[in-house]
């Protein structure tokens, strides 16, 4: 069914500016954009410069974002409740604006995004990140239709939000989140972005492209959750963090495994700087050792030629 979209969001940029991203990684390199800041999906590419202005324009306003603090808007969840920004942090929080009634790159994106989701989880635990998908149509995407949406895509749970907003509080968010959509005909133009924010609130990488590889998302991740500075709270939260640096992701596996070749390495590196050490203190004793017989022999020495200039 076509549904008339109201303009919810205006742009200066001539219409056509949000083509669904392909080949980003090219943008790491032409736009010359830190690869710390985001992770690599898809853009549009001109034939004659390889990335086309209005691309450029979309990419520097959404990268823009990293590093920026999100201000703590309100969202709306389809039982009544009202959610802040800040009930999801002091973990990491991912964060997608969609539109529900996107026939093109929504559902595949946030599918796209449900496999990352999966195998982020399954490597780091089940609760270790948040994740809320954001309706950005405020006409159509209220709380209830969002929820059937993230029902629909057999996405939702308690660690998975599917909500809506007031327009003013979708508007903020999707500018901290450097989130750009506006309406055409039939619908919005729009980035295929996921952002990632760390447990202060703070934009640390965006992803782009409605398909991509479950690391652009599990690495991040891994970055916040291993980078932080704070303290083992316990044994159990060492244990956590020990699992964690050694999970990596397995490309033939689909998934993240425990990676046991890192204690052998390790093992390894202990066991050559021991046998280093010990040569060292041996070398060293053993010169210490003829200084002191040098030094002895010299005193005898000494002592026989005294003798001899006595007698």
């Amino acid at each position: 069914m076509n549904k008339k979209h109201p303009i919810i969001k205006t742009t200066s940029h001539a219409p056509g500016l949000f083509f669904h991203l392909p080949f980003l990684a090219l943008g790491v390199l032409l736009l010359g954009l830190p690869t710390s800041a985001f992770a690599a999906g898809d853009i549009t590419t001109d034939a004659n410069n390889g990335l086309s202005e209005k691309t450029k324009q979309v990419i520097e306003v959404s990268q823009a974002a990293v590093g920026r603090k999100v201000g703590n808007f309100k969202l709306l969840g389809s039982n009544g409740t009202e959610y802040r920004i800040s009930d999801f942090l002091g973990k990491p929080l991912v964060i997608n604006l969609i539109y529900s009634s996107c026939a093109d790159s929504c559902p595949p994106l946030v599918t796209s995004l449900g496999n990352a989701v999966d195998i982020s989880r399954d490597g780091m635990g089940a609760e270790s990140f948040n994740v809320i998908t954001v309706g950005f149509d405020t006409t159509f995407d209220t709380p209830e239709q969002m929820a059937e949406f993230g029902k629909d895509q057999e996405l939702a749970d308690d660690n998975w939000l599917f909500v809506g907003g007031e327009l003013d509080q979708i508007l903020g968010l999707s500018d901290d989140l450097g989130f750009e959509f506006y309406q055409v005909e039939g619908g919005f133009n729009h980035l295929d972005q996921i952002t990632v924010i760390d447990g202060k609130g703070v934009v640390h990488t965006q992803i782009y492209g409605a398909n991509f590889s479950p690391t652009l998302l599990g690495e991040p991740l891994k970055a916040i959750m291993f980078g932080t500075s704070t303290p083992y709270a316990s044994i159990d939260d060492l244990v956590k963090r020990v699992r964690l640096f050694c999970t990596i992701y397995d490309p033939e596996l689909g998934r993240y495994r425990f990676d046991y070749g890192i204690f052998v390495h390790l093992l390894a590196g202990a066991t050559f700087l021991l046998a280093v050490g010990t040569f060292l203190a041996r070398q060293l004793w053993r010169f210490a050792a003829e200084s002191k017989a040098a030094q002895s022999k010299a005193a005898q020495n000494k002592d026989i030629n005294k003798s001899d200039n006595i007698a």
